[in-house]
């Protein structure tokens, strides 16, 4: 009787195993933040793993014996490996003993990873590896990344004069409307446009915009005057505006847009 036992047990654990080497069933979906990279961002990338078969033995396909008909596995997660380039580090690129999967369940793992100041605009590729399942298992997939290193942009759209206290003197000040615009493909967030000239004055000093979506457009305005107008007021000035923006964690600021103000008469 005890033979006979032993043998139901091994041929339990034989049709069990065997299920398991058919098909280690692990869907594979990551994301990072932000979603598209600069050159030189910090991102943290996430991986989500999940066991995509509820039971074993059941529809044609099973891979094993009616023994185990019905039965619910959980998959086991050794290891797992995400290899940089030399345009994407991965900063620690292994996690080990990630422990079992249930049944529609899943398991995040987290990765840091840098684009190098040199890295390409457009979809790089990291090579990810899961090792697991009881006959250790490996699952390769591709992981993309995007990278683009546009920044805000920025353009004038016209400027009004405003009109002094005295009805025989000229303007003295002109507002200068600016629009702003997010190319990206992501979010933007605090996004400040900070405008400078030598000899000139602008209300406000900073305009916050704050969060930018994809394609989205923002009309500002700035009040601009001479400093001293007295012996400025005839010559035109260079005005520079510089966008400061956040993508995900990482601080940025555009190339400086130049523009050329013209007094008022």
């Amino acid at each position: 009787m005890k033979r006979i036992f032993i043998l139901i047990s091994l041929l339990l654990t034989a049709s069990l195993a065997g299920g398991y080497e058919y098909r280690m069933p692990v869907n594979i979906q990551s994301s990072t933040n932000p979603a598209v990279l600069m050159p030189g961002d910090e991102a943290i990338l996430s991986i989500q793993m999940q066991n995509g078969a509820a039971a074993y033995g059941v529809g044609k396909d099973a891979g094993v014996s009616s023994l185990s008909s019905n039965i619910l596995l959980s998959t086991p997660i050794n290891h797992t490996f995400l290899q940089g380039t030399p345009e994407l580090e991965v900063i620690e690129p292994y996690h080990y003993d990630l422990g079992m999967i249930g049944p529609n369940d899943q398991i995040t793992v987290f990765y840091k990873i840098r684009a190098r100041e040199n890295v390409s605009t457009g979809t790089m590729l990291l090579d990810f590896s899961v090792l697991g399942g009881y006959d250790m298992i490996t699952i390769k997939r591709n992981i993309p990344i995007k990278v683009d290193s546009s920044a805000v942009s920025m353009a004038i759209i016209d400027s009004t004069s405003s009109s002094s206290s005295s009805p025989t003197s000229p303007p003295t000040r002109r507002t200068v409307n600016l629009n702003v615009a997010n190319p990206r493909e992501n979010t933007l967030n605090a996004v400040t446009i900070v405008p400078s000239a030598q000899g000139l004055r602008f209300s406000p000093e900073r305009y916050y915009i704050g969060t930018m979506d994809p394609d989205e457009v923002f009309t500002i305005s700035f009040g601009v005057e001479y400093t001293n107008p007295e012996t400025s007021a005839r010559n035109p000035a260079v005005i520079s505006f510089v966008a400061e923006f956040k993508n995900g964690d990482n601080w940025h600021q555009s190339e400086p847009y130049l523009a050329t103000y013209i007094p008022p008469r």
